[in-house]
């Protein structure tokens, strides 16, 4: 790989951790929203709301807390130039493109996550 593509990667990289972080932090908040919104709230159905959004802020810290190790991994592999090969189970964390994707997905889901939060907060 030429330096300024490693560079280059290595910034953008740089770049996604901080997204992530910034997501995880938005998550936590998100969370203690929720929280308040326990404590007012009794109705079943409200309780099934809550009971959901606590489930997908877990999966989406999970999934926040894969990728921000993953790109760690990643941008230790292009400082080394390579060596030795990193693998995380089924994540490649060695290959630009398929991080790229996994960050376009995260960023995705997250997305969908807290606009559905932020329109159910607003009636609640």
């Amino acid at each position: 790989m030429e330096v300024s593509a490693q560079t280059s990667d290595l910034e953008q990289i740089s770049n996604w951790k901080d997204e992530v972080n910034s997501t995880r932090e938005s998550i936590r908040s998100m969370r203690s929203q929720l929280e308040q919104l326990s404590l007012r709230k009794t109705e079943e159905e409200s309780l099934v709301q809550i009971e959901h959004f606590q489930n997908q802020f877990i999966c989406q810290e999970e999934k926040a807390d894969e990728l921000r190790h993953d790109l760690k991994q990643s941008a230790k592999k292009i400082s080394n130039n390579g060596n030795p090969p990193i693998l995380h189970d089924d994540r490649p964390v060695d290959d630009f493109d398929v991080l790229q994707d996994r960050m376009h997905t995260f960023r995705k889901l997250y997305n969908e996550l807290r606009d559905e939060f932020q329109a159910f907060s607003a009636f609640s």
